[in-house]
């Protein structure tokens, strides 16, 4: 019963209802780049809200809502079978910030990303998906990037960290073709949720991109078993001891003692 209560806390975003436009697109991308036949196949997802996009794995936000309602309707669920997904590098961008959420072994940053404004724009052009679309290029992490945006659907978005074209982009790829991105299926959504859950003693951590390239180079260099990095992030657990999420320790001792001894009235 307690583990059905904390689930319940971690899907409290879900009761957040809005209507979005989603976008389906498929993810390709090379796993290993010494293996050019290690090519691996991902449904994404961008969600387009009044006031953001979120940029997800779409069997992962699958998971998450079919989680959700199995609790709502008092099942169990450990029961779905659903895949987490191959992307879990979650995108949030809105006009205030761009983060992604990435992950160095089991812990969780909130990696704050610069927006791309320094695209190219080319005189390029051909249809894509039915699209009338046009070529825009940019250097990012290190690679040349191709995209293709149409202007037929002015949503200045696309897929992970890519905005700020003139249009959605449709298909966008490395000049290598080791990760490639193309709209297949959008739509309208109703009752649309929040796909940013965070799981308490997994709380991401705020850091900019160079912050933590080190820490992921420091993390391949000497990397540690996923008890012992959750027992380093969570070194109360040790001592049974318990945090809520402004860091403050909770004292359960005193929880109890209300349970046991509620405050009663005493006539005079």
């Amino acid at each position: 019963m307690k583990k059905f209560t904390y689930l319940v806390l971690f899907l409290l975003p879900f009761v957040c209802y809005s209507q979005t436009h989603r976008f389906i697109y498929s993810y390709k991308f090379i796993a290993d780049s010494t293996k050019i036949d290690s090519l691996l196949y991902e449904e994404t997802r961008l969600e387009v809200f009044d006031n953001h996009t979120e940029f997800v794995s779409n069997i992962g936000a699958k998971r998450d809502s079919a989680i959700a309602n199995a609790i709502k309707n008092n099942e169990n669920p450990a029961n779905i079978k659903l895949s987490k997904g191959l992307f879990i590098n979650n995108v949030f961008k809105s006009k205030k910030s761009t983060y992604s959420i990435e992950y160095v072994g089991i812990q969780p940053f909130k990696v704050i990303q610069q927006p791309l404004t320094n695209w190219k724009l080319t005189k390029e052009k051909k249809i894509i998906q039915n699209y009338n679309c046009q070529k825009a290029e940019i250097n990012y992490g290190g690679r040349t990037w191709e995209a293709w945006f149409t202007q037929d659907i002015l949503i200045q978005d696309g897929p992970y960290v890519f905005a700020n074209l003139p249009g959605l982009i449709v298909k966008i790829n490395d000049l290598q073709n080791q990760h490639s991105f193309l709209l297949i299926e959008n739509y309208k959504v109703a009752n649309a949720v929040t796909n940013f859950i965070y799981k308490q003693y997994l709380t991401p951590i705020e850091i900019n991109k160079s912050e933590f390239n080190k820490i992921w180079n420091n993390f391949k260099r000497n990397p540690m078993g996923a008890t012992e990095q959750f027992m380093n992030i969570n070194p109360g657990l040790l001592n049974g001891k318990s945090f809520d999420n402004n860091g403050n320790e909770i004292d359960f001792t005193q929880k109890r003692r209300k349970k046991v001894c509620p405050k009663t009235d005493v006539k005079k």
